[in-house]
């Protein structure tokens, strides 16, 4: 839910000026500071606490932590848009989606793993923490975005309204709605579906965790390099034709069941499009945002994509229960076709590569300044 309800953050992360920390390291290094630092600490109490007797104490660390994760992702992913030159925003969006999936690496099976070695959690938790140091390290030796920031200090609504006006809602709300059921429901499906058609634990990690994140890593960098060669529209058409490739390949693998080297295709090809898709998204939200207030536009749109997370989440197990998995995944396929008629029939709104998008930004927001 912190990730989901970003946009309520966003504005303290534009706006508020942490004491002491902003006069020696600018806004959004002082932003990201004092968030991998609440990380660290948050995930040390979080491996020291006892569930089995303080529950309430576990959840609200478990909750502080997601903050602060939130807090880092909003701070973070504004400097990126801030300190990288538009035009290779493609690459700045490829390096982002790499750091995700080298960061899920290491906190999911390398927390795993020493924890299953040491057969301590406070231990897993505490080596957890000390890898975020890698992060506060960059911080520290990383520049400030120079960002001419305007004059007086916005009200929140006054931000809010300059986003909202000269942008075109009705395509970006239905467009990012869209565009992430497909990729949203084959992840959170992909446990409960192979477990329950005979892989085992084993299988699973290796294949679907360990495999399929190497898969999606290589994705984002062909998502990266392809943002070099072909405008943003005709990537996101590409993202979406793959997404729907890999859904249908979903009803082949409940067809074949217990059937490891279809696995490995299936696998393959969904992680590669979710790196892809990522890639194109992140791309496609950065050049919304207006540079003088990044942290909230981009929140605001990455809620948008969380939103569908959590909604769609909960509600696919219900319909595969109910379908069975070959029509689950039949209509999952079907899913990708609203984004695609976007894309062709909104072609003027994707038309980034003549700037479009970033002049009416720019023009948007300099009317109220």
């Amino acid at each position: 839910m912190p990730y989901a309800l970003k946009f309520l953050w966003g504005p303290l992360v534009d706006k508020y000026k942490i004491p002491i920390l902003y006069k020696h390291f600018g806004l959004r290094r002082s932003w990201i500071l004092l968030a991998q630092l609440c990380l660290g600490i948050g995930l040390i109490a979080l491996g020291n606490s006892d569930p089995a007797n303080n529950l309430i104490l576990t959840v609200c660390l478990a909750l502080f932590v997601g903050f602060s994760s939130a807090i880092q992702d909003i701070a973070s992913e504004a400097y990126r848009i801030e300190i990288i030159p538009r035009a290779k925003v493609g690459a700045g969006a490829s390096a982002s989606v790499l750091g995700y999936r080298f960061g899920m690496l290491c906190s999911g099976a390398g927390t795993m793993t020493v924890a299953a070695v040491t057969g301590s959690w406070r231990i897993a938790y505490t080596c957890t923490a000390l890898c975020i140091l890698i992060g506060i390290i960059t911080t520290l030796l990383s520049r400030e975005p120079a960002i001419n920031r305007p004059p007086k200090e916005l009200t929140i609504w006054r931000t809010v309204r300059t986003f909202i006006r000269g942008r075109d809602w009705q395509i970006i709300i239905p467009f990012i709605l869209s565009y992430k059921v497909s990729d949203t429901i084959l992840n959170a499906m992909n446990m409960p579906f192979l477990v329950e058609i005979g892989f085992n634990k084993l299988e699973i990690a290796y294949v679907a965790k360990t495999f399929g994140i190497s898969a999606m890593i290589f994705g984002g960098i062909a998502g990266g390099f392809l943002l070099l060669k072909q405008s943003l529209r005709q990537n996101l058409v590409t993202c979406v034709v793959l997404q729907g490739i890999a859904a249908s390949l979903f009803i082949i693998q409940a067809q074949s069941g217990n059937n490891i080297l279809t696995l490995f295709i299936v696998m393959g090809v969904e992680n590669f499009a979710c790196g892809m898709a990522q890639v194109a998204l992140i791309a496609y939200m950065s050049q919304l945002c207006s540079l003088q207030s990044t942290a909230f536009h981009y929140a605001i749109l990455s809620s948008f994509a969380s939103f569908v997370r959590v909604i769609f989440s909960a509600i696919a197990g219900w319909l595969a229960d109910r379908m069975g998995w070959s029509v689950f995944y039949g209509l999952v396929c079907l899913s990708c076709i609203p984004s695609l008629l976007i894309l062709w029939f909104c072609v003027k709104h994707f038309a980034f590569g003549e700037r479009r998008a970033i002049a009416l930004v720019e023009n948007a927001t300099e009317g109220e300044y």
